[in-house]
């Protein structure tokens, strides 16, 4: 998942909330452009009040973000689904779940409540808009028409945004051909693509350069993704030839819940920052990871605390089946490693270095790097 640096701010229901490095310059350019609005259009004399309503805007724009993600998530979660987390980036969110697994009906579905989220916002703050006056009025006015055209936006039929991804479930359900729903999920976004650029073009040329490099951002996204579907669907051909099996590595060290975390930095932590390491109970059952990074918030604190105080819950783990083929791992690997696990317990690696090896070696016969990469995250507005 192309998120960048990202730091945790909380967890709610079990799924992690992140905020990218990006994000906060956004959140910042966001606040000054409020700020100036209302200090020179609105005549906001006092700074404070200046600021309380640029924070507020803010927040409540950023709230509608998190909502639809939230959305995405919840979806999953009701569906059963992993939920690695949701982060805030520049480009609005990503929700990180294998909607896939529940093939078609479970594509659409997680795709199709983000939208309906913004839609749905849009209507609340339009009722806020017309019950508050002033400045107040106008700032939830805005965030209306802003929710409205997001929701409309992330319906268009490219991919990969949520239309997109909605297209690609309804023609994989109609033809019980992925590979068919993909192409076609990567042809209409070249269109939708297109028709972003001639906007930006227009824009620009009329003056508006913000609307220009808005749009234009979105074309050089949707047309982008769109030329690459062809090698992306050629790479998963191969990568369905091979499973998880065959291209994991041993497993890493298991790690007692009952050790102490002191105990677990020298038993195996020692070196590594996001290496997940599985952790078992008493029993030998796999029950969730720990890593360094993880470990090091409660440990340096309280070193003597157990293992299991530091634990990452297995639905935050990114877990692997040693039998399904390497297409869909990788791509739910987003460039981690992830734990096989095979009738609970650890019984193997894989991480993107693996399947690059597995790659070279069998299908191309050869030793050197090739590169490759897995599909683009939902750019979420």
């Amino acid at each position: 998942m192309l998120t960048g640096h990202r730091w945790k701010i909380a967890t709610v229901r079990g799924i992690p909330l992140y905020v990218s490095t990006s994000w906060v310059w956004i959140a910042g350019i966001y606040i000054w452009s409020q700020y100036s609005y209302l200090t020179i259009d609105r005549g906001v004399t006092e700074g404070s009040e200046a600021i309380m309503l640029a924070v507020l805007a803010a927040a409540l724009f950023f709230s509608s973000i998190l909502a639809h993600e939230a959305a995405h998530a919840v979806m999953a979660r009701g569906l059963d689904l992993p939920v690695r987390g949701v982060t805030l980036v520049f480009w609005g969110g990503a929700t990180e779940t294998r909607a896939d697994l529940h093939g078609p009906l479970g594509e659409f579905l997680v795709a199709f409540v983000g939208p309906a989220t913004t839609l749905a916002l849009a209507g609340v703050f339009w009722v806020a808009h017309i019950a508050t006056h002033g400045v107040v009025s106008e700032i939830v006015g805005y965030l209306s028409w802003l929710s409205l055209i997001f929701a409309g936006l992330n319906a268009l039929p490219g991919f990969p945004l949520d239309g997109g991804r909605m297209l690609l479930a309804a023609v994989w359900g109609i033809t019980r051909n992925r590979r068919l729903a993909l192409r076609v999920a990567g042809w209409l976004g070249i269109g939708v693509g297109l028709a972003f650029g001639a906007v930006a073009i227009w824009s620009v040329s009329n003056g508006d350069v913000g609307l220009g490099l808005f749009t234009g951002y979105i074309a050089l996204i949707l047309v982008t993704t769109g030329r690459s579907m062809e090698q992306r669907i050629a790479l998963r051909d191969r990568l369905e030839q091979g499973h998880v099996g065959d291209a994991m590595r041993p497993p890493p060290p298991t790690i007692p819940a009952t050790l102490s975390l002191a105990e677990a930095l020298d038993h195996a932590l020692r070196g590594t920052t996001d290496q997940p390491f599985p952790v078992v109970d008493e029993s030998g059952r796999y029950i969730g990871s720990v890593s360094m990074r993880s470990a090091r918030r409660l440990g340096g604190r309280d070193p003597l605390r157990p293992v299991r105080d530091a634990l990452i819950p297995l639905n935050q783990t990114t877990v692997l089946d040693r039998g399904e083929t390497l297409d869909g791992a990788f791509e739910w690997l987003s460039g981690q490693d992830g734990l096989v696990v095979d009738d609970g317990k650890p019984v193997g690696t894989l991480g993107p270095r693996d399947v690059e090896e597995w790659y070279r070696r069998v299908i191309e016969g050869r030793s050197t790097p090739t590169g490759f990469a897995g599909l683009p995250p939902r750019p979420d507005l």
